[in-house]
């Protein structure tokens, strides 16, 4: 199924190409695969947050998309239809140097986490700096910066696989 989710993902980079404009993030999702250009991005609803930044110690105003809502985009279920194999799912978010961070999908959902998690494209009214552009992971809440991902190209919902029963342990004859 993830070979699927990167060949559509590959499918969605090209029609985006032939367009004229290059894609700078893919959302991959159960249902469907959406591209953004940068125009395509800023067109979406924004929020903005002032949160501490955890490297530097200050407090930056982002402003971008809360994640959840370009996963709800993609088809990934929320609120009151989100559990059970859904409870599985995972949420891998890639930059093209190779960074990548997983969460669990609950950690993007209302009915879970009273936190949003956002994907910025400016930073205190400016575009976001060229050491993170063009879309910087913001994960307000997390005592250390490692899973704020800086050049986001990419998200994609990944099984984090099936857990089986456990299997009840026989008693054992006593000494």
């Amino acid at each position: 199924m993830l070979r699927l989710f990167r060949l559509v993902a590959i499918l969605a980079a090209l029609v985006a190409l032939a367009r004229g404009a290059a894609p700078i993030l893919q959302v991959a999702g159960p249902e469907k695969t959406l591209a953004f250009t940068a125009e395509e991005f800023a067109a979406l609803p924004h929020t903005a947050r002032e949160v501490l930044e955890p490297h530097e110690k200050k407090a930056h105003l982002y402003s971008g998309v809360v994640v959840h809502d370009l996963l709800t985009r993609v088809g990934v279920p929320s609120g009151e239809n989100f559990r059970g194999p859904a409870l599985q799912l995972g949420v891998l978010v890639r930059s093209p140097d190779g960074y990548a961070v997983l969460f669990a999908l609950a950690e993007f959902d209302e009915n879970f986490t009273s936190r949003a998690i956002l994907l910025a494209d400016r930073e205190d009214g400016q575009p976001t700096p060229a050491g993170a552009a063009p879309l910087r992971l913001i994960v307000p809440g997390d005592k250390r910066a490692a899973r704020w991902a800086r050049m986001v190209a990419s998200i994609e919902i990944v099984p984090v696989g099936a857990i089986a029963p456990r299997p009840r342990a026989k008693p054992q004859p006593g000494p």
